[in-house]
C-alpha cells in the first residue's frame, strides 16, 4: 500500500520540483537532525558501515556526504569477467529487462 502511494505521488508531483527538492534535502546541512535522518536510513536499509573508510554516521554533514562516502580498499571487489555486470552502488535491483547490444 505504502510502496503503491510513494508511487502515485511520483506521476502526480512534477518531476523538475521533486528533483529540486530531493536535491536540497540531500545538500542540507541540519546537523542532529541530519545525523538522525542518516542514521534511521543505515538501520532501515541495513547499510554495512564497516566497509566505510569513516563508519561514524555523525562524520556525514549531508545525505550527499553520507552518499558519496568512501569505502575500505578491500570492502568490495568489482567482478573482472565481461560477461558479467557490474553495479558497484548500495541498493537493489527493482527491474530487470533483456541487454543488447
Amino acid at each position: 500500500m505504502f510502496d503503491s502511494l510513494k508511487i502515485a505521488l511520483q506521476y502526480i508531483t512534477p518531476k523538475h520540483l521533486l528533483t529540486r527538492l530531493v536535491g536540497t534535502l540531500a545538500a542540507a546541512r541540519a546537523g542532529a537532525v541530519t545525523t538522525t535522518l542518516i542514521k534511521l536510513f543505515i538501520k532501515q536499509y541495513k547499510v554495512d558501515m564497516s566497509e566505510a573508510l569513516d563508519s561514524d554516521p555523525e562524520s556525514y554533514s549531508s545525505f550527499n556526504a553520507f552518499f558519496t562516502r568512501q569505502l575500505k580498499a578491500d570492502a568490495r571487489s568489482i567482478c573482472q569477467d565481461e560477461k558479467q555486470l557490474a553495479l558497484p552502488v548500495d541498493g537493489a535491483v527493482s527491474q530487470l529487462g533483456n541487454i543488447e547490444h
